[in-house]
């Protein structure tokens, strides 16, 4: 009885969140959410750095967060959907013609209406450690 008034109250919300089974970590807020969550939004701001659009540099912090594949079009919110784009290329990429494709590891594919394509990674947050020593842990 508890349960049920619990999930059938005025002020609940449900929602399905899908995790790693080893790790615990979010992987999936599914297609009822259209917002991030904070945690999600401070992964992609960290993530991405400045707008993706390739010789865009405004910083991620003044850019909004938008789904790669549009949201009504069946993206995710979620870290392999969601790019920081400034407000002129996020009013851009909506425009009829353009494609947006964002890999696994982070590359971004930009199609243009007239068939050119522009890539963008993500930069890193350091260089990469190159030794023959041991990790210290």
């Amino acid at each position: 009885a508890l349960a049920r008034h619990i999930a059938t109250g005025p002020n609940t919300v449900l929602r399905r969140i899908i995790t790693d089974p080893l790790s615990g970590q979010v992987k999936d807020l599914g297609r009822d959410r259209y917002q991030p969550t904070a945690g999600l939004d401070e992964f992609v701001r960290v993530r991405d750095r400045e707008c993706r659009r390739p010789g865009c540099h405004r910083p991620a912090q003044a850019c909004d967060i938008d789904h790669s594949t549009p949201w009504q079009f069946h993206g995710n919110t979620d870290a392999g959907d969601l790019i920081d784009l400034c407000r002129r290329d996020h009013r851009l990429k909506d425009a009829p013609g353009w494609n947006y494709r964002l890999a696994p590891d982070g590359t971004l594919t930009i199609t243009t209406p007239t068939g050119q394509t522009h890539t963008s990674t993500p930069p890193p947050l350091h260089e990469p450690r190159i030794t023959d020593e041991a990790p210290p842990f």
